[in-house]
This record gives structure tokens, C-alpha cells and sequence, in this order.
């Protein structure tokens, strides 16, 4: 097939060639072989290193970053263990299981099949979304475009960029703040697929699933055949019983790409629009099964109403072009009003990806930063194209020298935020502090109240101890996670009350009894624990003890 057309053409014919499944030159995967293997020597050796240095009295408990998100998600796998649904085990009151999603599903049912632990479940679920993520990004990347130049930086770009946030790292020190100013444009994982690799695998499959689905799209336009769009639809399902958020970028992206080929032909795509169909068929079920549990169910409605307490939203437009960094400003230079009508389809789907993130992303939704995920693709490809067909050719008419200085800054100023969380990654991991890691009389004791709580119990803890509570056990937490815990501020709070030897009987009492709890947990890192267990006497009986950390049973009246 012809390379994708310059963006001048007012040809308006369209392109009927049909697409190999495949188109990658044999030299091609050289390169992306190599650059997949360096890929997994960065994302693995921050993790084995932390597993491998861990300290004599401490285990590291497997994620390296977003803790508390990632516990909430091994406490559903622990429900899924032994059934298909899942409570809110995150927060005390009782409520029923009725909570499902694919992904943990299945991580939960390997952990049973194979007897390994969640950890190791959960790090086999890293390797493979990596993969997956990678392999769909190579198919894709052969069907939108067929120069190979392209497809290489693009991948590149996609997989190693990282903004320009690390100037604030340059603002701290200057200045001698505290902290970093406005981190959202450094360390926000959605747009950055090297972080969301090595940290976040749900993101990771979520990703590649919302490439796979477009590939099969576009596939089903250009060859005329529904069996893709079918295919796609199944591909949807997955994702709408995992991360349903991300087809709302699916539906826009498809429904923009087939406004442009209404406009492009004057003619209604019909055909697209029977694809689209089948899609929403197939994938909008799941979507509706998880809008009906919010609306029917108030422990997970009050939960999604929850989510601004993280205080994270899309960045303004300033924060933003720091967090995308240089490929943003490529891929907006590189754009031009003929793209939008090309003769080439991939083109039109390849800006209707773009600019459909950038009506997404600052909906009124407390979601809305979700709606990052995937703009790195079609920004990174134009900005590839971009390079390829603009700037080297400028920069080479200034000389070598120039070509090289202007590409080494091009690329320099791409991956320097990434380099720079790299090598944060190891400093932290380091510090060997919790929730990182866990010493083990913290796990000693987190394995006591999964031989000793039931579903019916409850227990209280500092929540840095807390939300490990429901992934060990069957118990509820009293406060866990900053969404999955009802009125979580108020909840947190307490439990400071509750753990402060200083704060009078009754009012303790009076916490425990409101929500039922059945266990208080008490470290040294809390607070003096001999003087708690003197002047809780009254309500609190010990029922675990061990060099730091005790366990009580409160005495109801």
C-alpha cells in the first residue's frame, strides 16, 4: 500500500486498498526487539531491587507505586478467591457482594489455580500487560502507518517520553522548597507509558485493549468486513468489565472519525456506523452493569462520589504542555486542516484519536484524568510524523551539525522527566519505609487476623496498616482508601482519635461502637503502645502481641 498521503492533498477519493494484518520490515524488528529488551531491564530492575535489598526485618510488598490503589485491588482479588463477587471491604459498613471486574478476576483465579501468593500474581499480571500493551502498539503502528522511519520514532516516543515536569525538580532546588511544585505535571501515570508499564498494569491492559479495539476498528472500515468490528466488540467487552471508563473515549474517538468521513465524502458512512453498533452491542453491557451498581447500590455510588477526595484532575492547559512535554508541541505544529479531509482514512483516524482526548479530558467528570489515557499514541505518531517530514529535513539543510544538535534536544528533552523517575524510583525504594514495605511483625500480625476475622469483623488500624487489612483477611477496615472508604476524612480521623492513649474512654468507646469494630490495631510507629493498652484497658482486651505491633479485642457493652 501507498505511504500515508502529505497532509496538502485535496484528493477526497477514498483509499480501498485492503490492510495486511502485519506490515513490519525484517529490520524493523531489530529495532524493536532491542528497544523492548532495554525496556525490560528499566522496568524490572527498580522492582528486583526492591524485592532483592529488602532489609532482614522487612518484606517489599510488590507495588512501587499508588499503594493504596493497589491494595484496594488485591483486597477485590482476596473476595475473588472464593467468589465472583465482591464487597466493599475497604470500608466498615456492611454491604453486600456485587462488585465485578475481569482483570483481578482472573489475576485472583491464577493465584488459586497455581498457589502462588498475590504478589507473585500480581507481578506475573505486570509482565504480561507489558507485553500485550507492547505487541498491539506494534500492530497498530503497522496498519496506521507504513514508513518505517515513523513507526519507529513514534514506538520510541510512545514508550520512553515523559514530559517536562523535571523542571520543577529544578524550581525545588533552586528555590529550596519543601516539595516540587504542582506534581501533577510530573508524576500523572496516564499519559506516560513508561511509568504505567512499570507501575500500573491495569492501565497497561487498559491500554493496549483500547489499541487493539481501535486497530480492529479501522481494520473493519477499510477491508469492508464486520468479523472485525465483531471481534472488537469482544475486545470492548473485556475492557468494560475492567476499566469502563476508557470506552467512553472509544465511542467519542469512533463517532468524531465518522463525522470527518460524513463531512469528507458527503456521504453517511453506513457501513461505520453498523460497525460502530455491533460494537456498542457487545461492549456497552458491561459499561451499564457497573452504571447500574453505582445508582443502585450506595456503598459503591458513595464510593465514585469519592473520587475528588484524591484532589487529582487534568491539569490546565500550561500543566498540561509541561506534562506532555515536547511531542505535544510536535504533534499540534505538525497538524494541518487538510489531515481532517485526507485522502488517506488513517490520517482522519489518527487526528480524531488526538483532538477527542482534548474534549474529553476537561468534561465535568470527577474522572475526567482518566481520560489521558491513550492521547500518548496518536500524539506521539504525529509527532513522528512530524519529525520525519519537517523537522529533519529543515534541520538538514542547516548541516550535520545542526541535525544532530536539534534531534539530540528533541529527544534529550522527550525522556529527561523519565530518566529522572527512574533514578527516583531507586532513591525511595531505598528509604525501605512503609507502605513500601512492611516489617514482619507486620505481617506476623496481618497473618493472625486472616486465621482470627471473619467477614463479620471489623478492625481499626492507623491507615497505613489498615488498607493492607482486607487484602489479608476477610475483614472490613475501618479506614482504608481514600474513595473506597465511606466519609474517608472523617474516618481517618478517628482512627487517630481511637489510637491517641490520651483520648478519654468514653469518646473512644463511643467511635468503636458506632461501626462495630472487633479489632484495634496499635504499632510503635502509632503512638506509645504501653500507655494505650493501660488507659484502653477498660474497653480493649489483648488477643495478639508481638515485638511492635499489638492486636485488641474490644469489649462491647
Amino acid at each position: 500500500m501507498a505511504t500515508i498521503p502529505s497532509a496538502d492533498t485535496t484528493k477526497t477519493a477514498q483509499i480501498a486498498t485492503r490492510y495486511p494484518i502485519v506490515n513490519l520490515q525484517t529490520t524493523e524488528w531489530r529495532f524493536y526487539g532491542l528497544v523492548i529488551l532495554g525496556l525490560q531491564l528499566i522496568i524490572w530492575a527498580p522492582i528486583i531491587f526492591a524485592f532483592v535489598t529488602a532489609p532482614p526485618d522487612r518484606q517489599f510488598m510488590g507495588v512501587i507505586d499508588g499503594v493504596a490503589d493497589h491494595n484496594q485491588y488485591f483486597a477485590w482479588m482476596r473476595s475473588f478467591t472464593h467468589s465472583n463477587l465482591a464487597a466493599n471491604r475497604l470500608t466498615p459498613e456492611a454491604n453486600e457482594p456485587a462488585f465485578f471486574n475481569l482483570l483481578w478476576w482472573v489475576t485472583a483465579r491464577f493465584s488459586v489455580i497455581t498457589g502462588v501468593s498475590y504478589i507473585t500474581a500480581y507481578t506475573m499480571l505486570r509482565l504480561i500487560a507489558i507485553l500485550t500493551l507492547l505487541f498491539s502498539l506494534l500492530f497498530f503502528l503497522s496498519l496506521i502507518n507504513d514508513r518505517p522511519r515513523q513507526r519507529q520514532i513514534a514506538f520510541w516516543l510512545i514508550v520512553t517520553s515523559g514530559g517536562l515536569g523535571v523542571i520543577w525538580i529544578f524550581v525545588k532546588y533552586a528555590v529550596g522548597l519543601p516539595e516540587a511544585p504542582f506534581p501533577i505535571s510530573i508524576y500523572t501515570a496516564e499519559p506516560n507509558t513508561l511509568m504505567i508499564m512499570q507501575a500500573f498494569p491495569h492501565f497497561t491492559m487498559a491500554l493496549a485493549l483500547i489499541i487493539t479495539i481501535f486497530s480492529l476498528m479501522l481494520l473493519a472500515w477499510r477491508n469492508k468486513q464486520s468479523r472485525y468490528a465483531v471481534a472488537a466488540g469482544f475486545v470492548g467487552a473485556i475492557l468494560a468489565l475492567q476499566h469502563a471508563y476508557d470506552l467512553l473515549i472509544i465511542y467519542s474517538a469512533l463517532g468524531v472519525f465518522g463525522l470527518l468521513i460524513w463531512w469528507r465524502d458527503r456521504r453517511f458512512p453506513t457501513l461505520l456506523l453498523r460497525h460502530g453498533v455491533i460494537l456498542v452491542l457487545l461492549s456497552a453491557p458491561g459499561a451499564l452493569y457497573l452504571a447500574f451498581l453505582v445508582t443502585s447500590e450506595p456503598t459503591w455510588g458513595r464510593k465514585l462520589e469519592q473520587f475528588d477526595n484524591a484532589g487529582v484532575f487534568t491539569p490546565n492547559p500550561i500543566l498540561l504542555v509541561i506534562l506532555l512535554g515536547v511531542p505535544l508541541l510536535l504533534a499540534i505544529a505538525g497538524l494541518r486542516r487538510e489531515m481532517f479531509r485526507s485522502a488517506d482514512d488513517r490520517q482522519i483516524f489518527l487526528v480524531s484519536w488526538f483532538v477527542t482526548h482534548f474534549g474529553l479530558m476537561y468534561l465535568p467528570l470527577k474522572f475526567q484524568i482518566h481520560m489521558l489515557l491513550g492521547l500518548q499514541v496518536p500524539m506521539m505518531i504525529l509527532a513522528a510524523i512530524a519529525i520525519d517530514e519537517r523537522l529533519i529535513p529543515a534541520l538538514r539543510q542547516r548541516g550535520r551539525r545542526a541535525l544532530y544538535t536539534g534531534l539530540i534536544a528533541v529527544f534529550g528533552l522527550s525522556i529527561i522527566t523519565s530518566i529522572y523517575i527512574q533514578g527516583w524510583r531507586f532513591v525511595y525504594l531505598s528509604r525501605y519505609e512503609q507502605p513500601l514495605y512492611l516489617t514482619y511483625d507486620e505481617i506476623a500480625a496481618l497473618q493472625w487476623l486472616q486465621s482470627q476475622a471473619t467477614a463479620e469483623d471489623v478492625v481499626l488500624a492507623d491507615i497505613e496498616f489498615g488498607q493492607f487489612v482486607p487484602v489479608w483477611s476477610d475483614a472490613r477496615a475501618y479506614v482504608a482508601h481514600w474513595a473506597g472508604t465511606l466519609d474517608f476524612f472523617t474516618k481517618r480521623e478517628n482512627s487517630r482519635i481511637v489510637l491517641d492513649p490520651n483520648t478519654p474512654a468514653d469518646k473512644r468507646r463511643q467511635l468503636l461502637e458506632e461501626f462495630h469494630v472487633s479489632y484495634v490495631v496499635m504499632r510503635d510507629r502509632d503512638g506509645d503502645r504501653v500507655a494505650f493498652g493501660r488507659q484502653s484497658a477498660s474497653d480493649l482486651e489483648p488477643a495478639y502481641e508481638n515485638a511492635t505491633v499489638s492486636i485488641y479485642r474490644f469489649r462491647a457493652r
